[in-house]
């Protein structure tokens, strides 16, 4: 059976490079509260039932692995920023361009939060959330201060239940699930490959998968179609 990457993507812009984790987490913590309101007992008891207020979103606990020590000229800065990324308010709506009507309300200020993201592992555990809290840790380094190696203790809250959204299987037959990516000022195949199956030699598939003769043609922003798992590129290897 082949192993199934951890991914993180970014749902507000999926054409963009999810990120995987391809070192299996030791634990994921996933963690729910209600809120409940205590209410006067009657005269002459102690205590008395609560009220129910509110349920509150779940949130997902897990330490993400980053290590680049088996690819030579690499670290784990991109996976790094591309975590960081996902804290930063990004722009939200835009201010209408349309004219001003007499006696309008003044138009909105652009509304800025965080992307929403899926954290995907195996068939079952799909998890629509936002990146609450972020703790990024390096502890391995070259000679030259690049990291090497690292840990992310990431905390994610709900932001849609589980009944509102199939569970996805990543590694279901046929070309169900495909996603498309653009590249990356300065970002090759190979980079894609391992981002996206964890192997740098899977980018000849990659290419074959999309019809790329010469890949040094490829230029920042241009759109590659990705299968759902790596086993949809046996055929192209």
């Amino acid at each position: 059976m082949n192993f199934v990457p951890v991914t993180i993507t970014n749902e507000d812009k999926p054409w963009s490079m999810p990120i995987v984790c391809h070192f299996a987490p030791e634990t994921i913590t996933i963690s729910k509260t209600n809120q409940w309101s205590p209410r006067q007992p009657p005269l002459g008891q102690h205590i008395a039932r609560p009220q129910f207020s509110r349920a509150m979103p779940a949130s997902l606990k897990i330490k993400l692995w980053l290590d680049s020590t088996e690819l030579p000229g690499r670290d784990v800065m991109g996976d790094a920023q591309a975590l960081l990324q996902l804290m930063k308010p990004q722009e939200e709506q835009k201010i209408s361009s349309k004219p001003k009507t007499k006696g309008a309300p003044p138009p909105k200020v652009p509304q800025k939060r965080p992307p929403v993201v899926r954290f995907q592992w195996g068939a079952t555990l799909s998890f629509r959330c936002v990146l609450k809290t972020l703790t990024i840790q390096y502890t391995l380094f070259d000679p030259s201060g690049r990291p090497l190696r690292g840990t992310a203790d990431c905390q994610f809250t709900q932001v849609q239940l589980e009944d509102d959204f199939p569970p996805m299987n990543p590694t279901s037959g046929g070309r169900t699930g495909e996603r498309v990516v653009r590249l990356a000022p300065r970002q090759t195949l190979d980079d894609v490959a391992y981002r996206s199956f964890g192997r740098t030699s899977l980018w000849r598939a990659i290419a074959a998968f999309n019809g790329i003769d010469d890949p040094l043609r490829l230029q920042a922003g241009d759109e590659l179609l990705l299968p759902a798992s790596v086993d949809d590129l046996k055929e192209f290897v």
